[in-house]
């Protein structure tokens, strides 16, 4: 499997049935609520020394919630936080979420937080 085809899973996995766009990339225009996965640092590990085909595969997904300036963006983050959560595939782990931050994106301020996974990859 490409490493390609990981990120498009777990896109999936996000998007099926849901409110929220989700991105394998960074898009020019952010439209929230919504989820990028990125690469994450590290963002391979070898499974065992020496051997190149399986590798520990390390994502950053952020969740973008409404505009900052909205009275409610932390409940919305929240919310969005728990829900997509619950979508993510059982093939990855979950290790941590962070605090809520601002991204300024779009001539306006997000409130985001990452969500930090790991799963295996057999190339």
């Amino acid at each position: 499997m490409a490493l390609s085809t990981l990120r498009a899973s777990l896109k999936s996995a996000i998007t099926d049935n849901t409110k929220y766009s989700a991105y394998d990339h960074v898009p020019d225009i952010i439209i929230p609520p919504a989820a990028l996965i990125l690469a994450s640092d590290p963002y391979l590990e070898p499974m065992v020394i020496g051997n190149s085909k399986n590798y520990y595969v390390r994502l950053t997904l952020e969740v973008v919630s409404t505009t900052y300036s909205n009275p409610s963006a932390l409940t919305n983050l929240e919310d969005d936080i728990e829900t997509i959560l619950g979508l993510i595939p059982l093939n990855f782990i979950v290790l941590s979420i962070s605090s809520p931050r601002i991204r300024s994106t779009n001539s306006t301020d997000l409130l985001t937080a990452e969500i930090q996974l790991q799963t295996a990859y057999t190339g």
